[in-house]
C-alpha cells in the first residue's frame, strides 16, 4: 500500500521549521560564508513562497469565506519578501550590509510564518474536507520541486500568470544555477 501524503498543513508547517532552522544558522555564519548561505536561503524560500502562491492561496481564496482579501495581504507580504531577496542578491561584495539585510528578512519571514500558522492554516483546516488538504499537500510538494530557485519580484503572484510564467522561470533558474555552479 503506497504511504499517504501528508496534508497541506503538515507540510506547510515542516517547511516552515525548515526555514527557522535555516535562518537560525545565520547567527553562527562567517562573513566569508554569508554568499553561499544566502544563495541556500533564497532558493528555499523562494520555492516555498512560489509552492504556496501556486497551492494554498487559490485553496484559501475558494474555501475560506473572505479568503481573498487575507490572502490578498500574504501574498503582497511574499511580494516583499520577494523584492528583499531581489535587492539582496545584489550585495555579495558587501557582508555588513549582506547580513543586515538577511537579519531583516528573517525578522519578516519568520513573522509571515507565525501569522500563516496562527491564522491562515488553522482557517483552511477548519473550511477543507480532508482529502483536499492531502491532495493539496500532494500539489504543494509537487510545487516545491518544481518551483523557481531565484525571486522574480515583476512576475504575476496569482493564476493564471504564476502558473503559466512559474515553470518557465523554474527552468531558467535551474540553468543559471548550473553555469553558477560549473564556473
Amino acid at each position: 500500500m503506497p504511504a499517504q501524503t501528508e496534508d497541506v498543513i503538515a507540510q506547510v508547517k515542516a517547511e516552515h521549521n525548515k526555514l527557522e532552522a535555516l535562518f537560525s544558522a545565520l547567527d553562527l555564519a562567517e562573513d566569508s560564508e554569508l554568499v553561499e548561505y544566502f544563495c541556500h536561503v533564497r532558493e528555499e524560500l523562494v520555492r516555498h513562497e512560489v509552492a504556496e502562491e501556486l497551492v494554498v492561496y487559490p485553496a484559501f481564496r475558494r474555501d475560506v469565506p473572505d479568503g481573498d482579501a487575507i490572502a490578498d495581504a500574504c501574498i503582497a507580504e511574499q511580494a516583499e519578501a520577494e523584492a528583499a531577496l531581489a535587492r539582496l542578491d545584489k550585495l555579495e561584495n558587501e557582508p555588513v550590509a549582506l547580513r543586515a539585510g538577511l537579519l531583516q528578512l528573517r525578522r519578516d519571514v519568520l513573522d509571515d510564518a507565525r501569522h500563516e500558522e496562527r491564522e491562515v492554516l488553522p482557517a483552511l483546516e477548519t473550511h477543507s474536507k480532508e482529502k483536499d488538504l492531502r491532495n493539496l499537500g500532494e500539489r504543494y510538494r509537487m510545487a516545491l520541486d518544481s518551483a523557481p530557485t531565484h525571486p522574480h519580484p515583476h512576475a504575476p503572484d496569482t493564476s493564471p500568470g504564476n502558473d503559466v510564467l512559474g515553470p518557465v522561470s523554474a527552468v531558467m533558474d535551474r540553468m543559471r544555477d548550473a553555469m553558477e555552479n560549473s564556473a
